[in-house]
Formats: C-alpha cells, sequence, structure tokens
C-alpha cells in the first residue's frame, strides 16, 4: 500500500503505520492492516513462552524458522533484508512486491512455524487433545517511512541478533546505552 493510499486508512495517527501485537487489544488499532511496497516493513513475531517447550534458537527451532522463512519469501516474493530470531519473538525487516503476497506472508509464515513446531514437540500439551497456542499476538506490523527510523530499526534488529547470539549484554537501554567498542561490535 502506498503512502498516499495509508491516508484512506481511518486511524489514529498513533496506529497509522503500525498494527498488530499489542495494538491489537485498542479499539483504534483495530484498522485494516497498513503494508507497503514501497518502504519496507518491521515484523515481529512474539510467542507465548509457558507454552514452548524449548525456545525458538534451539537448533531445531532455528532451522525450522530459516527454512519456512526462506521458503515462503521466495514464494511470495518478499525481499528480507534482516532476520533475528530469538528465545521467544522473531524480528524480521522485509519488502513486499504485492500488498495481497504480503498478507499471505504473514499468515503462511505465522501457521506454517505453528504447525511445525506443533508437529516436533516444541509445545507443551496437557492431554492428546490438548493443542497449546504458539503466538502469544497476532503479528506485530510496522511500516518504516523514513531514513533515520530505517537506520534504527536495522540498528535494532541487529542489537536483538547479538544479543540473542551472546556477543553482546542485555541492557535495558538498548540503543541508547551502548558504548562504543558494542556499538563497534554490534556490525562486526
Amino acid at each position: 500500500m502506498g503512502h498516499t493510499q495509508l491516508h484512506f486508512i481511518k486511524t489514529h495517527w498513533q496506529f497509522r503505520y503500525n498494527h498488530g501485537g499489542v495494538l491489537r487489544n485498542k479499539r483504534r488499532g483495530r484498522k485494516a492492516r497498513p503494508l507497503s511496497t514501497k518502504a519496507p516493513v518491521h515484523l515481529v513475531f512474539k510467542t507465548e513462552s509457558k507454552s514452548l517447550r524449548r525456545g525458538l534458537r534451539s537448533p531445531l527451532g532455528f532451522y525450522l524458522i530459516n527454512r519456512i522463512i526462506k521458503q515462503y519469501a521466495r514464494r511470495f516474493f518478499v525481499k528480507v533484508e534482516q532476520i533475528s530470531i530469538n528465545h521467544d519473538h522473531l524480528h524480521l525487516l522485509v519488502r513486499f512486491s504485492k500488498r495481497s503476497f504480503g498478507q499471505y506472508f504473514l499468515r503462511v509464515v505465522a501457521g506454517q512455524i505453528a504447525q511445525q513446531f506443533k508437529n516436533n514437540g516444541f509445545l507443551k500439551a496437557k492431554y492428546v487433545t490438548d493443542t497449546p497456542k504458539l503466538w502469544k499476538y497476532r503479528p506485530f506490523t510496522r511500516v518504516i517511512q523514513g531514513w533515520k527510523p530505517y537506520l534504527i530499526v536495522r540498528n535494532y534488529i541487529q542489537l536483538n541478533l547479538k544479543e540473542a547470539s551472546g556477543a553482546i549484554k542485555y541492557k535495558p537501554l538498548r540503543l541508547r546505552g551502548l558504548s562504543s567498542s558494542e556499538w563497534d561490535a554490534l556490525w562486526a
């Protein structure tokens, strides 16, 4: 959806480019999902931690997620610029060729990851018929408008990747609290 098309969506300014996640709980955040074919989109998939036996970064989970994202990115002509697989959530920076392909990509990737995790014993189940929910929220999307927000999101995803791999220690202030040596290690 182009920049001019986004203005036809009647929504609060705060939710114009964001959708999903905890925003879904707010009445004003329940409009159509803004997706762009011109601007990059930041995606976040958050899992229900208590229903997972192993985290998303376990060797099999890491392999499954990467395989699914690559497979469906090719199928729906999605360019994945960056990916960070953390213990309980995923970050992706993507570009969509068509809005409908973006919607298909979101649905299929979320469904396939949940299905593969269920089939491979990643989810805790009390009974045979009990099927726990993998995703805590609907996927969060944010259309990135401008160069500076784009750089911030790229650095944030890279920081998540480095923290997940153990190269940088987690800090509450995140990007603002990094020392110069940590900034150097961020893209090393």
